[in-house]
């Protein structure tokens, strides 16, 4: 089981929006359970945002910028984004004290290596897989030293600045949040691997992509449209030109394809077949809800008929009853509706009193 750290760089403020928007579930997503959204816990905060409001983390960080007398530049990264997980199968059977703890042990990590430019950590328990967000601001104070009638002065500024997390820092950082994780059973995956996590829906594109490349006929329909005239004469150079014009255009869009098919070649096959394996068991849990319900409504449908083929034996009956009222008021010279058996009694006995 690994432990696995994520980065990704905020440049301006539409990412951070976008990313609180994720974070604090203020817009729908398919792979989300809703109604765990509730165990979602805010871990950190100390710019004090809103949690119903996507933009109030930019601008908490903005106004703290500001604050420092910050004078951002075009290029400055605002914020970086880490993600704290672990694989699938560490979370199988943990109870949420266990998974809280795990998350404090995260937070201690992220507070370590980045003190106070931790500004925010979002656990999250609605997804597949529990896991934590930080984001991490990118001030730097320096100190300008400068000379004045006085003597020797220093200025303290603050700049945003994010320089130290290169590749280099980032692969160290993996190899420390693994150490830290020991604790916990899990380790580092394989350092210098270049192997990256890409969505189910991402590699189908890719692969319809392949399957559909067919190098040889692009080749052989650039070579049908080359155009030699009559009066043209047939030099190697003059070959060359026109082989290089025609192919030109090909071979730029096939280097282009060949950066596409090194990105396919790093894709995390592994992570791929846990993704697959999950959908597997989702949908069997979805077919095996809808057995059970289809067994709920058969049941219900069928005492529903029933009940229709006893109302219609009622009716049956009853018509049946009518049929012979007629023919007994038929059979007597009765032409009105015959009164109730008690009521022609008491009848009877009054005119047997008369006489």
């Amino acid at each position: 089981m690994y432990a696995i750290l994520r980065t990704k760089k905020l440049k301006n403020r539409s990412h951070i929006t976008q990313a609180s928007e994720h974070n604090l579930r203020l817009r729908n997503q398919s792979n989300i359970d809703s109604g765990r959204s509730h165990l979602n816990k805010i871990l950190i905060n100390p710019l004090g945002i809103d949690q119903n409001d996507a933009s109030s983390f930019q601008k908490k960080l903005t106004e703290y910028y500001l604050s420092l007398g910050v004078k951002e530049k075009q290029n400055n990264t605002l914020a970086f984004e880490y993600v704290a997980t672990a694989s699938p199968e560490f979370f199988k059977n943990k109870s949420e004290i266990e998974i809280n703890n795990w998350a404090s042990d995260q937070i201690k990590f992220m507070k370590n290596e980045f003190g106070d430019q931790l500004k925010l950590a979002v656990l999250h328990l609605d997804e597949k897989t529990p896991h934590l967000h930080f984001f991490v601001s990118t001030e730097v104070e320096s100190v300008k030293k400068y000379k004045n009638r006085y003597g020797i002065c220093e200025k303290k500024t603050w700049s945003l600045n994010s320089e130290k997390i290169n590749p280099e820092y980032l692969v160290e950082l993996q190899t420390k949040f693994a150490q830290h994780n020991k604790k916990w059973g899990l380790i580092r995956g394989v350092k210098g691997s270049r192997l990256k996590h890409v969505p189910l829906k991402v590699f189908y594109k890719m692969v319809d992509r392949i399957m559909t490349a067919s190098y040889k006929k692009k080749i052989n329909e650039m070579i049908d449209r080359i155009e030699i005239s009559v009066g043209e004469r047939l030099s190697i150079d003059s070959i060359r030109d026109k082989i290089r014009e025609h192919l030109t255009p090909y071979i730029n869009s096939a280097t282009r394809e060949k950066k596409f098919y090194r990105e396919f070649t790093k894709i995390d096959f592994h992570k791929m077949q846990e993704e697959l394996i999950a959908d597997q068991k989702k949908l069997k849990l979805e077919r095996e809800n809808i057995i059970a319900r289809k067994k709920i409504y058969a049941e219900a449908i069928n005492k529903d008929v029933e009940q229709s083929k006893e109302i219609n034996n009622l009716m049956s009956e009853n018509e049946k009853l009518r049929l012979q009222l007629l023919a007994i008021q038929k059979k007597f010279g009765v032409d009105h509706e015959l009164k109730p058996i008690a009521k022609l009694d008491k009848n009877i006995q009054i005119a047997k009193l008369k006489k």
